[in-house]
């Protein structure tokens, strides 16, 4: 493998990571939105980069409570922050 090959690679590999993240919880400090449990108010909430990561986790991770059949949890988009 050459320099240039290995150089593609990595430059596939961040994109790659930077896709994963926008779909993974992330810490507060990252956070733009988060994903809060309505039926749990004492349970902490999650906070993602972009809106379609917080929904896709809730969809996937069927992490939260649903209620007679309706699911009680909400995204709120953090302070001022700019995506």
């Amino acid at each position: 493998m050459n320099y240039c090959e290995e150089q593609q690679e990595y430059l596939e590999w961040q994109a790659q990571a930077k896709q994963e993240k926008k779909a993974n919880p992330c810490d507060i400090s990252e956070g733009v939105y988060a994903l809060v449990d309505d039926a749990s108010p004492s349970e902490s909430p999650l906070y993602f980069t972009s809106l379609k990561g917080a929904v896709d986790w809730r969809r996937d991770g069927g992490r939260y409570i649903s209620y007679q059949g309706v699911e009680q949890w909400s995204v709120y988009r953090i302070g001022n922050k700019v995506l």
